[in-house]
């Protein structure tokens, strides 16, 4: 069975027919979120990132503590945390924090390392870009010891040092929550199988509702991977994220928010500015972050995207979907209703696909 998520970014542009005052954008926000639990979410994701004039979600813990408190049933998650920005001791008490006022549903924690474009966030914090790969590796191991040794133990890698290292109090899931670390190329996929961790694949990303060239590409690669360390990938789950408004009537939707997705697509992170033009949204800002933006991607029918995620993941669906929940000046009940036409009229004509739930697996 595929479980459904919203991927929240809590971006709020300071353009004056986007804005929201911030107290009020927080609390609808919130409300909506409660919304949707009641309306079938199985997931709650919330993104992170840092220094961004829009507001983009520098605050991915507190967020995951207000959504446990708005919400008693969902799975929450990450998508994902930027590993390399936190103490990952620090990060684990954080997260059992989570784990244990939610009643054990940090369910769904995606991690990984920031990619290049954004470092710039990197260099704000202080952080060397050439140290991302093993600021992650070191990060991973960590956070899982720190939820699974009973004992203090002593550390020293690269990066971290640290003499009786424990936490308390642990979570409340056993072993541990289960992570979620990005695997999207074949150097990072080997990086997932090779520690034994769940995997985060490609999906339709922030253009689309899914993508059948890079699915067809990556899935043989993560199999491949999975052998090379001995792991079945059956037993794996795989967890993507995509954008998608479903509505009977796409063209409106399109007319109403097509500004706002372009907007997203061809942003640049930079410390408390951005740089727009009409030059840069035409042709992917000059980090080329998208060229080419095709809105029937985005507003889609129902019959349109049952038939775009089939045909996609035919041979193996995801076992977490999500979808990105808003954009700048879509207002939360325009929102509550494309994803509750997701949630009825798309979702139960995917519930048979192949997952790894399906295969028999743990």
């Amino acid at each position: 069975m595929i479980e459904f998520g919203l991927l929240y970014d809590w971006r709020n542009p300071p353009r004056p027919e986007w804005f929201t005052p911030w107290p009020q954008f927080y609390r609808e926000g919130f409300e909506h979120i409660a919304e949707m639990e009641r309306h079938g979410v199985d997931i709650i994701s919330f993104g992170e990132h840092h220094g961004d004039v829009d507001g983009f979600n520098p605050h991915i813990v507190e967020s995951l503590v207000m959504a446990a408190e708005r919400t008693s049933r969902v799975s929450l998650g990450t998508n994902i945390i930027q590993l390399p920005y936190y103490h990952p001791v620090m990060l684990a008490e954080r997260l059992a924090f989570v784990d244990i006022i939610s009643g054990g549903r940090l369910k769904a924690l995606g991690l990984g390392q920031i990619g290049s474009p954004w470092d710039v966030e990197m260099e704000m914090l202080g952080v060397n870009t050439k140290h991302r790969p093993s600021l992650l590796e070191e990060g991973l191991e960590l956070l899982h010891r720190c939820w699974t040794e009973d004992e203090p133990f002593d550390y020293e890698g690269k990066r971290y040092k640290g003499k009786y290292i424990t936490i308390t109090p642990k979570p409340l899931q056993k072993p541990s929550p289960r992570m979620q670390v990005i695997g999207v190329s074949e150097q990072s996929a080997d990086r997932v199988a090779r520690m034994g961790f769940d995997v985060g694949g490609p999906g339709g990303f922030f253009d689309g509702l899914t993508s059948k060239e890079r699915w067809d590409a990556w899935l043989p690669m993560w199999q491949n991977v999975c052998a090379r360390h001995e792991r079945d990938p059956d037993d794996v789950t795989i967890s993507v994220f995509g954008q998608c408004f479903v509505t009977d009537d796409p063209e409106r939707a399109a007319a109403l928010h097509g500004d706002a997705v372009e907007y997203c697509l061809t942003w640049e992170s930079r410390p408390s500015t951005h740089v727009y033009s009409d030059e840069s949204l035409r042709h992917g800002g000059d980090k080329g972050l998208i060229t080419g933006l095709d809105l029937r991607k985005t507003f889609m029918t129902p019959e349109e995207a049952i038939a775009e995620f089939r045909a996609t993941h035919e041979k193996r669906a995801p076992d977490q979907f999500l979808l990105i929940a808003t954009r700048p000046g879509m207002t939360w009940e325009q929102a509550a209703e494309y994803h509750g036409n997701f949630i009825d009229k798309v979702l139960p004509h995917l519930q048979d696909l192949p997952t790894r739930r399906s295969s028999g697996s743990r």
